[in-house]
């Protein structure tokens, strides 16, 4: 049976819902795998930094309720919503997890963490948490590529507003839901979009809350679908609809539900290895190349000029001098300055006492930030930085980029996925953590793996602390 009317909705519920493990391309399967290392790795590393992730798994553990699903790192279950929404903030706490150029969205912490949740309830097994986390990934990203850059201009955050639909995708399909159910799910999910940018400009350590909350929405409005309830199957085109709302109907209908099954968005996402919004990253890249090819420090700057697009000055260009690691997090020139000073950008390097150092605030302060637009034609297929670093002595090093290390043009090896999860997690877990995770998620033959697994080798990391 179909999801009934042909709208938007229901052309993508009537393909993906009746998709088996077996239907999902071999290399989409290998990419969902090393997507769940990596946000794994992050949620355990969110649980030990997050200010948001403690203050929400403490409320959620006072809340109690029916013991459905772990949150990991406490190792206690809570109901289902509930550690949906404890996963999402604590991935999200550190700025290292995945995302989509096209779509400006983080998928991983709003999908993963529901499909988890559901598939631990359920009981489902490896292959289709790595199947719901594809799914959840396509709805989300062609939804979040359809309305972009329109959406973010309007000052929408697209983790959250379109978090909930892939998150609702991909516990319908953990739930082998039916096409017209399927489509009641996302639409649902939908119905609950929401996530404002205004936090990148006061207190953004309270971003994480948009991820969690479309992962929980997810859980939700498929518990919903399941039990009977009905939402519109109009919620894209309608006249009240989602791209009206979303995007002044500035949108693409291509990139919405074109290509199914032969573009699958989990390919075309990006892995981050810096702790820093994706928007710096490509000036990063240049400053560490700098660095290495005049063999300078941050005490020898004169100037630094950086271009770039309009979207990225907006998020990253407004801070120079941050007071809090969540602002660290977004200022481009701040991490320009700690890469000339330590050749790398790591969770490590935003103590109190760096961000206090005089010489990096120097550092900081000689950073001009210019909009380019050129680039801004060119986003988002283009998402990239020109820099001109001026030395004291009057050496110069001048380099442009198109897109940032870890695009799917520019993809990092496994290798170096695993130099980024080991370094990342190196202050609170020993390196067995990682590869214990990695050998679970990753290379161990993904018919003889259970989310147990995982849960128990979680487990073990931090049975001291429960």
């Amino acid at each position: 049976m179909d999801a009934g009317p042909k709208t938007f909705l229901t052309k993508l519920s009537n393909f993906y819902a009746p998709l088996k493990v077996q239907d999902i391309p071999p290399e989409v399967m290998e990419k969902s795998r090393r997507v769940l290392a990596d946000f794994l790795s992050e949620t355990a590393a969110g649980y030990k930094t997050g200010e948001l992730a403690r203050i929400y798994n403490a409320y959620a553990l006072k809340m109690g309720g029916k013991e459905e699903a772990t949150i990991l790192c406490e190792g206690k279950k809570v109901p289902a919503v509930n550690a949906a929404m404890a996963l999402g903030i604590m991935a999200h706490s550190i700025e290292l997890d995945d995302g989509h150029r096209w779509g400006t969205s983080h998928p991983a912490v709003a999908v993963i963490p529901a499909v988890l949740v559901m598939a631990e309830r359920t009981g489902a097994s490896f292959g289709e948490i790595l199947k719901g986390i594809a799914i959840g990934y396509d709805v989300m990203l062609r939804a979040a590529r359809a309305i972009n850059p329109a959406h973010l201009k309007w000052g929408f955050h697209s983790t959250g507003t379109c978090g909930s639909l892939g998150a609702a995708a991909g516990c319908a399909s953990i739930l082998s839901l039916p096409a017209e159910e399927f489509a009641y799910a996302v639409s649902m999910g939908g119905l609950q979009s929401a996530g404002l940018q205004e936090m990148l400009h006061d207190h953004p350590g309270i971003k994480p809350l948009q991820p969690g909350k479309a992962a929980q929405s997810g859980v939700l409005s498929a518990d919903l679908a399941k039990l009977g309830a009905k939402s519109p199957r109009t919620l894209f085109e309608g006249q009240h609809g989602w791209l009206k709302a979303m995007c002044r109907e500035e949108y693409s209908e291509e990139a919405l539900t074109g290509e199914l099954g032969e573009r699958w968005e989990v390919l075309l996402s990006y892995t981050k290895l810096y702790p820093t919004c994706r928007h710096c990253h490509a000036a990063i890249d240049l400053i560490r190349e700098a660095r290495s090819v005049l063999n300078c420090t941050d005490e020898d700057v004169e100037s630094i000029l950086v271009k770039t697009y309009r979207l990225g000055i907006v998020e990253v260009g407004q801070i120079a001098h941050p007071a809090t690691f969540q602002e660290a997090m977004f200022s481009l020139p701040f991490s320009l300055a700690v890469a000339l000073r330590k050749g790398n950008v790591t969770l490590q390097d935003y103590t109190p006492e760096l961000l206090h150092d005089a010489g990096l605030r120097r550092t900081a302060a000689s950073v001009t930030v210019e909009e380019d637009e050129g680039m801004n034609a060119l986003y988002p297929e283009e998402r990239g930085a020109w820099l001109r670093l001026v030395l004291k002595d009057g050496r110069t090093f001048e380099k442009g980029i198109p897109v940032a290390k870890g695009e799917p043009e520019n993809p990092v090896t496994d290798r170096e996925l695993l130099e980024k999860l080991t370094a990342m997690l190196a202050p609170w877990y020993p390196p067995e953590f990682v590869e214990g995770l990695w050998n679970i998620c990753v290379e161990t033959p993904a018919g003889t793996v259970e989310y147990r697994n995982i849960l128990d080798h979680f487990g073990r990391f931090n049975s001291d602390e429960n």
